[in-house]
């Protein structure tokens, strides 16, 4: 057994301050790997652009641009989109059913990307299953609905995004599923004061997914 030195959490009230803050820290470390790493962002406003910096936002836009082979898989909003589609939620007018419904209708075209021949982290909230079963599960409606029945069991209110029977395979790297679980812990009593959402990251790439990762929890 051997111990590894304590990390200090890095938080703040900025998702792009914070995530600054998370990839100085790793690019300063030994290996430029931080491990464990802890990083948390507070969410007090329902306004997207209140949580942001745009300086900081572009930056990483850019960035990631000049990579051309890996700007298209790699920008925030697409990276982010893989937790939560937003622009499909839009376009659904918030009916959590009619986006459910519509993406499993997109999903055959979703998966010839090559990024998601194992699927992607919405797909497994939404319709968790081995590619042989026709009956998924939808983890996320069943939280929903617990929540919304009065439910606060905290083993009730989490997700599993890894799936051994097909990601316990062979081989040094997988780019798919870096996130494993979700949790949705209840904040004051009986979860008066909503909800934090909790996401356990095996190992996560700072630069290319980190920031779009971050906004796609927020988002969900």
């Amino acid at each position: 057994m051997t111990s590894c030195p304590r990390t200090l959490p890095i938080h703040g009230n900025n998702l792009s301050v914070v995530w600054g803050k998370a990839f100085l820290k790793c690019l300063n470390s030994s290996g430029n790997v931080l491990t464990p790493g802890i990083v948390s962002f507070d969410v007090n406003s329902g306004d997207e652009k209140d949580i942001e910096n745009y300086v900081i936002r572009e930056a990483v836009e850019q960035q990631l641009g000049v990579n051309k082979e890996s700007s298209n898989s790699s920008k925030v909003e697409t990276v982010a989109g893989t937790i939560f589609p937003e622009s499909i939620w839009k376009r659904c007018g918030g009916d959590r059913q009619k986006l459910y419904a519509e993406y499993d209708r997109i999903w055959p075209s979703v998966e010839k990307c090559k990024a998601n021949r194992l699927g992607n982290y919405f797909r497994r909230l939404t319709a968790y299953g081995r590619p042989e079963e026709t009956e998924k599960v939808r983890q996320l409606e069943k939280i929903i609905t617990f929540w919304n029945d009065g439910g606060r069991r905290h083993s009730a209110l989490q997700a599993s995004l890894f799936d051994p029977y097909q990601d316990h395979r062979p081989g040094p790297y997988l780019n798919f599923p870096c996130l494993q679980q979700l949790v949705f812990h209840t904040k004051g009593s009986n979860g008066c004061d909503g909800i934090e959402v909790v996401a356990f990251y095996a190992n996560q790439i700072l630069l290319e997914k980190a920031y779009g990762n971050y906004l796609g929890l927020y988002r969900l």
